[in-house]
């Protein structure tokens, strides 16, 4: 291969690539207005190098790979080198009818190649064909990254190398994650994406989570005719399930957009349960339809199930592994709901699975799964994890909390999720709560018991002071989220955490506390960290399950174990994001006390220190 030509060299020489390299390999190819099929030879530092591959898909199942793989390799100008499997797709046109998205099929099936340079100057790519009749090599392509990078570009998303509880950008940029679930569609498609997210955007939300199961985005599973009959699956061959994937490209492409990132959800609980959501009659793993498993619990165990699912894995990493808006790879949704193998096998299932992952991934990100409420609930009345070892691999880079109440059962949200937290954290590892709501059977049940939605907006707040990664994640988008139009409740969190510094701040509860006997009983919830105080003082007696619309006054907060000097205080408005006040204080001897103006429900405070 040819020496890697110095980056200083990059920009003269790339006039030349521009020029002279018109054919590399995805040169000429036509698509319809929406197709994302790039011919580039120059692309932005960060940004997506897109190639169709020059050769056809003749084979009877192009996503096996023993019977063809194709892998690119690419060569960064300082010599690092990165595989990437190319994956078989064809192009659709979506048109919206009568209120339901309808895909049509816009080409043939071909090969095609996604890419994130991370380095600015011209890379050498090349793709590798290997079948059982013969092996063939492609000749060298160039393409010229150029930089720096656009500043919405920071990269992926890690664990932060300065606080392992928080998360942040390749370049350093924190990330905080603000958002909801964002699972799956309606019947319009791909457009209820255009929808929804523009409205999240436009509240400065940054996360979503997408889910790929049988009803949306996965790439798997059984077709039956009217009257039932199996007419095949697309297990371990997804060419019936294209145009799933083809959805999933154009969300993932919406959240490139618009500075939104997702944690993609690859197997739901269901197609694995007999008891909750149970989908196992139409499973392609199922040997009624044809699969290999008698019954859901050999999926943890059976070699030929967890190979057909590694193939899934690669055909995801190798798709949509070039987004640096995939923030994490879930493995599962709620796995304790499916049917349970013995411990040991399910952290052996994790730890191969994961590390499959992490071997197909040319940047690996972060890797997660989750469980119900239940171990939850479990671990918070004995005190142990029910489900710890899990949490403890290696290999699980993320703590996923999933939490619901029964719409009679009283649980203050804000102060049982500090609680769950705090076991969460001990695993040194960042903590998501990814899912909660005052009610898991419904939106109707948890819009009866909160018409008035306190929890959506206290979860969102606790999150924060609950030392989590990201805001708290409400469920029921698509019924309740947005026909209720509650999308304000994400802008003024968004605002109040926008430019905060989470892993290098050094934060910690605890340093605010109410004034005993000063106005009506607040609750206090505070982080603290060097120069900067976070509080969010809430009326105790306004909760879900008891609204209190009454005013409080003449309350205030003691501020401890802060450094001496004069600090300015801004009062924020949590329903709005807009300031209520802003003061001057000094602080003498460590501590001060803080009058709180006049609110109702809730007002939220950053205290930071001027000199």
């Amino acid at each position: 291969m040819p020496e890697p030509m110095p980056a200083s060299l990059a920009s003269l020489f790339g006039l030349l690539v521009l020029w002279a390299l018109l054919a590399v390999s995805g040169c000429g190819r036509a698509g319809d207005e929406e197709a994302r099929i790039v011919s580039a030879v120059s692309v932005p530092v960060r940004g997506v190098f897109e190639a169709w591959i020059d050769t056809p898909v003749d084979v009877e199942n192009p996503f096996d790979p023993s019977h063809v793989s194709i892998e690119c390799v690419f060569e960064a100008p300082d010599g690092r080198t990165f595989r990437v499997p190319a994956y078989v797709t064809r192009e659709y046109r979506r048109d919206l009818v009568q209120g339901y998205e309808r895909l049509s099929e816009t080409g043939d099936l071909f090969w095609q190649v996604r890419f994130t340079p991370v380095q600015e100057g011209v890379w050498h790519w090349y793709w590798e064909r290997k079948a059982p009749f013969g092996a063939e090599t492609s000749s060298i392509s160039r393409f010229l990254a150029t930089g720096p990078a656009p500043p919405s570009r920071r990269g992926f998303v890690r664990v932060s190398s300065e606080d392992p509880h928080y998360l942040e950008f390749d370049d350093g940029t924190p990330y905080f994650a603000v958002g909801e679930n964002l699972c799956w569609y309606d019947g319009r498609g791909t457009f209820a994406y255009d929808d929804w997210l523009a409205k999240l955007a436009s509240q400065g939300v940054n996360y979503v989570r997408l889910w790929m199961p049988s009803w949306a985005f996965g790439l798997e599973w059984t077709q039956r005719d009217e009257q039932g009959t199996i007419l095949g699956t697309t297990l371990g061959n997804y060419t019936g399930r294209l145009d799933r994937a083809w959805q999933l490209d154009y969300v993932i492409h919406r959240l490139e957009e618009l500075g939104i990132y997702a944690m993609l959800c690859i197997q739901n609980h269901g197609p694995f349960s007999t008891i909750h959501n149970s989908e196992w009659a139409d499973n392609p793993y199922n040997a009624a339809c044809g699969g290999p498993l008698a019954n859901p619990r050999d999926f943890f165990t059976s070699t030929e199930a967890k190979e057909l699912f590694k193939r899934r894995l690669r055909y995801i990493v190798s798709r949509w592994g070039y987004s640096q808006n995939i923030l994490a790879w879930e493995l599962w949704n709620e796995v304790d709901l499916v049917e349970q193998p013995t411990m040991e096998e399910l952290l052996e299932w994790h730890r191969e699975m994961a590390a499959t992952l992490r071997s197909l991934d040319p940047f690996p990100r972060l890797v997660t799964t989750s469980l119900s409420g239940t171990p939850t609930i479990v671990n918070l009345l004995t005190g142990s994890a029910l489900y710890g070892p899990l949490w403890e691999l290696p290999d699980i880079d993320l703590v996923q909390i999933h939490f619901y109440s029964i719409g009679w059962l009283p649980v203050p949200l804000a102060d049982i999720f500090p609680a769950m937290t705090e076991m969460a954290r001990s695993y040194g590892k960042p903590v998501l709560i990814a899912e909660a709501g005052v009610d898991f059977r419904g939106p109707e049940e948890t819009l009866a018991a909160d018409p008035e939605s306190v929890a959506i907006h206290d979860m969102l707040w606790s999150g924060i002071f609950s030392q989590t990664c990201g805001t708290g994640m409400t469920w029921w988008w698509d019924n309740l989220i947005d026909p209720q139009g509650l999308y304000g409740h994400f802008g003024p969190v968004s605002s109040f955490v926008g430019d905060l510094r989470f892993p290098r701040g050094g934060f910690e509860g605890g340093c605010a506390q109410p004034v005993p006997r000063s106005g009506k009983g607040l609750a206090v919830y505070s982080l603290c960290g060097g120069d900067v105080v976070l509080a969010w003082i809430k009326n105790s007696r306004h909760q879900w399950y008891h609204p209190d619309p009454g005013v409080v006054n003449g309350s205030r907060v003691l501020i401890t174990g802060r450094p001496d000097g004069r600090w300015t205080a801004r009062w924020i408005d949590t329903s709005t994001g807009g300031m209520v006040a802003e003061s001057e204080l000094l602080i003498a001897g460590g501590a001060t006390e803080i009058e709180v103006p006049a609110f109702v429900h809730d007002i939220a405070l950053r205290l930071e220190k001027v000199y």
